[in-house]
């Protein structure tokens, strides 16, 4: 697997295509030679050649991304296996860009990158976190069933709060990666909580 430190490693140096040994914009496919290399060994911010950070520039991104999708698109590799490997690549492209343009996609990425913990393997939120969501959702069905449209707006905003500053110290976490394994740690303890306010939003439901 991929490693932070070998992502760090590629990004210190010019990537470099193995065929024609040119430099590359992006690990996938070289402007020059026209290769592409293989899409299952590409690290999502090498592919479409962007330096490995929580920071990214969306419009910068986006370029990249509109680049690198017309130099790959199967239509350019006319029928056979050079054609099936660039739909394949086509499909990595969409993938990085899913995930890099959503802040907690690309938090969850970079932390399973630096090693984890995986969602799977540690299903942890803080405590305080599981004390306070009972209370509302409590208050949420007590809202609908009165149906008090404004009471239950005011919940929402309420969820909507706590989420807007659990993804900043999700943010602040991510951007020292790969850290300490405590760091890890609360970091996926955030994601979690992350998504814990995203269901209950979800479950809110019209008054």
């Amino acid at each position: 697997m991929t490693t932070a430190a070998d992502i760090n490693r590629s990004a210190a140096l010019p990537l470099k295509c193995g065929a024609c040994n040119r430099p590359m914009e992006s690990s996938l496919f070289c402007e020059s030679c026209r290769a592409l290399h293989d899409p299952d060994q590409a690290d999502h911010f090498l592919l479409l050649g962007v330096a490995p950070s929580y920071d990214l520039d969306p419009d910068e991104l986006r370029r990249k991304y509109l680049r690198l999708s017309r130099d790959i698109h199967p239509d350019r590799f006319g029928s056979g296996a050079d054609a099936a490997a660039a739909v394949r690549a086509s499909a990595r492209a969409n993938e990085a860009l899913r995930v890099l343009t959503d802040p907690v996609l690309r938090a969850e990425y970079m932390l399973e990158v630096a090693g984890g913990p995986s969602a799977a393997a540690d299903k942890s939120v803080p405590q305080e976190l599981l004390t306070w969501a009972l209370l509302v959702r409590e208050e949420m069905e007590e809202a609908r069933a009165g149906r008090d449209a404004t009471a239950l707006d005011a919940l929402r905003r309420q969820v909507q709060s706590r989420r807007d500053a659990a993804l900043l110290q999700a943010a602040a976490a991510a951007r020292q990666l790969p850290g300490h394994e405590a760091l890890r740690r609360d970091l996926r303890s955030g994601l979690n909580a992350l998504r814990y306010y995203d269901r209950i939003l979800e479950q809110s439901g019209p008054a």
